[in-house]
């Protein structure tokens, strides 16, 4: 029997530069940003196979980006802006058998990273767009998995 995990990387959408008090973890998404996250999540919406389990980082700027599919995204710390694509690798083993299509909303450097790493095993830098994501699945068989790219979306192909 085969099963198909597919893994969307997904980097938040534009957001203002300064927050209140300069905490980064509080900046919010601009009037583009919301728009490019609400047309990558019909994207979504119309092509990734549910049911979905939709991750996002603590920072304010992921967590509207991923509201933008999910009305309750999960808080996931392992896609804080600090963390490295280690802990987001983790949280794909960690989240692997929960739903059908696992959807992280996260920072560059490590988002980018870390779909490279999982889709072709290379650690290299790799970015990913400002709202922009990577689409890619993992058919397991027996003994044996191969993964492959399904897309990478960019809100500026959107329009």
């Amino acid at each position: 029997m085969s099963t198909m995990l597919h893994v969307i990387f997904w980097r938040h959408a534009e957001a203002e530069d300064t927050a209140p008090g300069g905490d980064d973890l509080r900046r919010a998404l601009t009037r583009q940003g919301r728009r490019d996250a609400s047309a990558v999540a019909a994207w979504v919406k119309a092509h990734v196979p549910k049911p979905w389990t939709v991750c996002c980082s603590p920072a304010l700027r992921s967590r509207q980006t991923a509201l933008a599919l999910a009305d309750y995204p999960l808080e996931e710390p392992m896609l804080a802006p600090a963390c490295g694509p280690d802990a987001i690798l983790e949280l794909i083993e960690q989240r692997r058998d929960r739903a059908s299509a696992l959807v992280l909303c996260g920072h560059q450097p490590a988002l980018g990273s870390a779909a490279l790493e999982w889709l072709s095993g290379a650690r290299s830098p790799f970015s990913l767009r400002k709202g922009g994501l990577l689409w890619a699945c993992e058919r397991g068989r027996e003994r044996e998995a191969s993964r492959l790219l399904r897309a990478c979306i960019s809100p500026d192909l959107l329009d």
